[in-house]
């Protein structure tokens, strides 16, 4: 555990060799705070890996995709719509009273007798009105179209912007990815670089240890050789080089004891060079093992960096195909929408041209327009149909009905008509 923000690998102080070999044998590399600091802002980075991408719309995107298949053609039956049952009641009893006045009036004419003049006018006054209800079907078509088409555009509108939401939600998270990668690769490139400037720090002061156990250890060797020199000065002066050893065995003289001074310094040195090689080793020994692990631990994140970003380009991949596919089943599914619609279309068109052809036979080429000359009933125009089938309001109803130009009557029999 470091204690200073850098560790002080000063070598001031040092005056000797076994100072020099003490130090040594405290000198275990230990990281400093600034490498510590950058090992945690990596190892808290590489925790804070985002998880796989959840999406929150595609089961959405899934359910109005389904929604938006599964609706089925066009068809409208208007016998079975509640809006032309009110018509028809209206229009039935118009024609019959259309029928009761057109008798009554010719009989009035042939002096109050019933005739077979009679009898036609009132079966054409009748006719009219059936054949102003036949009119009121294109618009009841028409109203049923824009209902079934309104409802799948609004499916396809949701679809569009499901799928708007998902491709945003995606580029958020792969712009979160991305930093978390970069942020990562900063990160490890300054753990890297604190812990390679400090552990080369480190070893420019094993460096210097070792310059200066060999500076102080040639010192001392000179010293012992100064000594060995003085030593065998002393004896060439006596004359006794033959008998030194003789004398240092007797012990008549000092020179045996300086003798084994000579010898145990000699020794000293030689088992104190054997010591600090050892301890040297000993370090060194370490320092490999200490870099062997780094390596690996190098080696083993460099390989989990790779394949998380192996994984990372597979999501991307994997997200581009799952949109790729999204898209395809959102074009097929617009496109037989359309193709409904597009049939919808013709059918409602077709169906009101019959109920055209069929309300000019029933008027018998009269040409009777949207105001009913018998019984006073004006047809339901398109747009008042609309807005009653929206649950707008009356007063809704004949805002609009007036801006189309309807007079007060015309709109208070509409209004009527709706209502029945």
């Amino acid at each position: 555990m470091a204690s200073d923000k850098k560790k002080n690998y000063s070598t001031v102080g040092l005056n000797s060799r076994q100072e020099v070999q003490d130090a040594l044998a405290s000198a275990g590399y230990q990281p400093s705070e600034q490498v510590t600091e950058a090992e945690a802002a990596l190892k808290a980075q590489q925790s804070a890996a985002p998880g796989d991408y959840q999406s929150r719309y595609q089961d959405q995107i899934d359910r109005t995709l389904n929604d938006l298949n599964a609706r089925r053609a066009f068809h409208y039956n208007y016998a079975q719509d509640p809006l032309y049952q009110q018509y028809a009641q209206a229009y039935t009893q118009n024609a019959h009273n259309a029928s009761a006045d057109a008798a009554a009036q010719a009989a009035a004419l042939t002096g109050g007798y019933g005739s077979s003049y009679a009898a036609s006018v009132a079966q054409q006054a009748y006719q009219q009105q059936i054949g102003a209800l036949n009119q009121a079907i294109p618009t009841l078509y028409q109203l049923a179209l824009d209902t079934y088409d309104s409802g799948g555009d609004a499916l396809v509108s949701r679809l569009d912007q499901l799928n708007t939401q998902e491709k945003n939600a995606q580029a958020q998270y792969n712009a979160e990815l991305s930093d978390y990668y970069s942020q990562l690769d900063r990160k490890g490139r300054a753990y890297n670089a604190a812990y390679e400037q400090d552990y080369g720090r480190y070893q420019d002061y094993l460096g210097r240890l070792d310059t200066l156990y060999g500076y102080y250890s040639n010192q001392e060797q000179q010293a012992i050789a100064k000594r060995q020199q003085t030593f065998n000065n002393v004896l060439s002066i006596l004359g006794v080089i033959g008998d030194a050893v003789q004398l240092a065995i007797t012990g008549t003289t000092g020179i045996g004891s300086l003798v084994g001074a000579l010898a145990n310094t000699g020794y000293n040195m030689y088992a104190k060079d054997r010591a600090y090689a050892a301890e040297r080793a000993d370090a060194a020994w370490g320092q490999q093992m200490q870099e062997t692990q780094r390596q690996d631990s190098l080696a083993q994140q460099k390989y989990k960096n790779e394949q998380a970003e192996r994984q990372y380009q597979d999501t991307l991949r994997q997200q581009e195909f799952n949109n790729n596919v999204t898209s395809e089943k959102l074009n097929i599914a617009k496109g037989e929408w359309a193709l409904k619609q597009s049939k919808a279309a013709q059918s409602a068109q077709q169906a009101a041209a019959n109920a055209g052809a069929k309300s000019a036979g029933g008027l018998g080429g009269s040409g009777s327009g949207s105001v009913l000359s018998s019984g006073g009933s004006t047809i339901v125009p398109y747009s008042a149909a609309r807005l009653y089938r929206q649950g707008r309001s009356d007063t809704a109803i004949r805002s609009e009905l007036l801006k189309e130009g309807y007079s007060n009557d015309e709109v208070a029999n509409i209004l009527k008509q709706l209502g029945s």
